[in-house]
């Protein structure tokens, strides 16, 4: 690795694992999400986030928005139970998933 490139990765690090737990940590909750569903919108589920107080709730298309909409207070329910409380009010949002490279 040349001077010039030592010197960019130098204290990285810790920021390369702030962000690898960020992505865990976005990974676990969506799978938690998931696991709230019981109908076939569960699949259809691409990410979720937070934004200030709001779960943030991306689907794989704007015909299973609803679905999971409609299922919001027993993701909220299941979610509190699960300690998960950060968050007040739920929106769901169309997302696409990530295209694999190959």
């Amino acid at each position: 690795m040349s001077d010039r490139l030592k010197h960019l990765a130098e204290g990285l690090g810790a920021t390369f694992q702030k962000l690898e737990q960020r992505v865990k940590d976005r990974l676990d909750l969506t799978a938690l999400v998931r696991e709230t569903l019981n109908g076939p919108e569960k699949e259809h589920v691409v990410t979720v986030s937070y934004r200030d107080e709001t779960l943030v709730v991306l689907a794989d298309s704007a015909a299973w928005c609803p679905h999971i909409r409609y299922a919001q207070r027993e993701i909220l329910s299941k979610l509190h139970a699960a300690g998960e409380t950060r968050f007040t009010k739920l929106k769901v949002r169309v997302g696409r998933p990530a295209r694999k490279r190959g």
